[in-house]
């Protein structure tokens, strides 16, 4: 299965914003939180929901679709589809690599990256229980979504328009397809890529926290 670069644009991104953070003065150190997971901008809490993080341990997997099922996105990003702030970012060297430059095969896995499952599925099942609520990119090329015990599931407007959502239950179609798939042993897995079930506008990743 071919790589796709979202995953590098994705961490390079965050490694932007961690090193404006860091000028900063450190914070205080606060307690550890029981519950670790961080909902996307937007997104309720879990106390909202009437959820605990062990609540979503013991949902096990979402029922996903078959690649068959998925396979009507359009399959290949080209330059005729990936927008100029997307190309800007590529020059930058946040996003696209030079050898990838000119198309991706979606889905993907991309074995440069790892994190844990764990985390993985607990933001799947997060993003699940959210049902019809419009889980939405606004204003931004890449924004997250949940993260938990070192696993993030992000939203990527590939077309760079104002807003692009989908249903978060699937998004999470997505996701669980992207955990299904990518990975390596009952611990760990590599990164990866889907377009959220129905939407070829919105790519869905899951990368290292």
């Amino acid at each position: 299965m071919a790589k796709f670069p979202i995953i590098s644009a994705v961490l390079a991104l965050l490694a932007v914003g961690a090193s404006v953070s860091a000028v900063a003065p450190p914070p205080a150190p606060v307690p550890t939180p029981v519950d670790e997971l961080i909902p996307g901008p937007g997104l309720p809490s879990l106390k909202s929901l009437g959820l605990t993080h062990k609540d979503l341990v013991a949902m096990g997997r979402v029922n996903s679709l078959s690649p068959a099922a998925l396979s009507y996105h359009p399959p290949l990003l080209t330059a005729a589809l990936v927008p100029e702030s997307y190309n800007a970012h590529r020059i930058r060297g946040a996003l696209l690599s030079g050898k990838r430059s000119t198309g991706a095969s979606i889905p993907t896995c991309e074995d440069n990256y790892e994190l844990p499952k764990k985390g993985a599925q607990v933001c799947i099942n997060f993003i699940s229980a959210l049902g019809s609520k419009p889980c939405a990119v606004t204003g931004k090329f890449v924004q997250q979504m949940c993260t938990d015990h070192g696993a993030s599931i992000m939203g990527a407007n590939v077309k760079n328009l104002a807003t692009v959502q989908s249903s978060c239950s699937d998004v999470a179609i997505a996701a669980q397809w992207i955990y299904d798939n990518c990975g390596l042993d009952t611990t760990d897995m590599n990164a990866g890529a889907h377009f959220a079930h129905g939407n070829g506008d919105l790519l869905i990743s899951i990368v290292p926290a």
